[in-house]
C-alpha cells in the first residue's frame, strides 16, 4: 500500500461545497427600492452564476473542484443573513475551520446585497448592481473558503484592497474591481496541491 501511494499516484482533488440555502433570499425592502425593484427569479440565477463563477474564478490554478455538496469537506452556504453573535455589527462571512475534519461557512445575502448597492458606481444599472451582488458574494465566499483550507483566522491583509485577504466587504473592489491572492498565495498553493 505504501508503494502506491507514492508511487506517482495521481493527486487527490480537493472537495468544497458552495450553495444557497432553500431558504426564499431576496433584496432588503430598501436595497430594493434603490435598484427598482424586487429580484426576478432570472435575476437570482444570474446572481448565483456570477458567484460562483467568481468562486472558481478566485481557486482557479489550485487543485480544488467545487460543487453544490451540502456535505463536502470544506462548505459555505449562502444565507439570508448572520447575526452579529457577540459583534456589535452582522458580518458578510464567516467561517469555522475544523483541520482534519474540514470546515463550514456561511456567507449574507442582506448584508453583501447592501453593500453591493451602497458601493455601486454612480448612475449604475440594475444590472451592473445585481452583478456586483454576485461578485460580492463569490469574494467572501472565496474569503471564507481561505479560512477553512489555511485552517486559521490568519489570513488577513489589511493593506491590499484588491486581495482576496482583505478583512472587510467595506469596498468598492469588492464587487466592481479585480481581486487577487497576496499572503494566502503559497500556502494555498501548498495545501492545494
Amino acid at each position: 500500500m505504501a508503494a502506491a501511494l507514492g508511487c506517482g499516484a495521481a493527486p487527490r482533488t480537493a472537495a468544497a461545497g458552495f450553495y444557497y440555502e432553500d431558504a426564499p433570499l431576496a433584496l432588503p425592502a430598501s436595497i430594493a427600492e434603490q435598484v427598482g425593484g424586487p429580484l426576478t427569479a432570472r435575476e437570482l440565477a444570474s446572481i448565483q452564476q456570477t458567484s460562483r463563477a467568481e468562486v472558481e474564478r478566485a481557486f482557479n490554478g489550485f487543485n480544488i473542484r467545487f460543487t453544490e455538496n451540502r456535505g463536502a469537506f470544506w462548505r459555505v452556504a449562502v444565507v439570508r443573513s448572520l447575526p452579529g453573535r457577540g459583534r456589535p455589527l452582522p458580518s458578510a462571512g464567516e467561517s469555522i475551520a475544523m483541520g482534519f475534519m474540514g470546515g463550514a461557512g456561511a456567507v449574507s445575502f442582506d448584508l453583501v446585497s447592501r453593500k453591493a448597492v451602497q458601493y455601486a458606481p454612480a448612475g449604475a444599472s440594475r444590472l451592473t448592481m445585481i452583478d456586483g451582488i454576485g461578485r460580492g458574494i463569490g469574494r467572501v465566499a472565496a474569503h471564507e473558503f481561505a479560512h477553512q483550507v489555511l485552517n486559521t483566522s490568519l489570513v488577513h491583509n489589511a493593506a491590499d484592497e484588491a486581495s482576496y485577504e482583505y478583512p472587510s466587504p467595506d469596498r468598492s473592489a469588492q464587487y466592481y474591481g479585480e481581486l487577487h491572492w497576496t499572503t494566502a498565495r503559497t500556502l494555498l498553493a501548498q495545501r492545494l496541491r
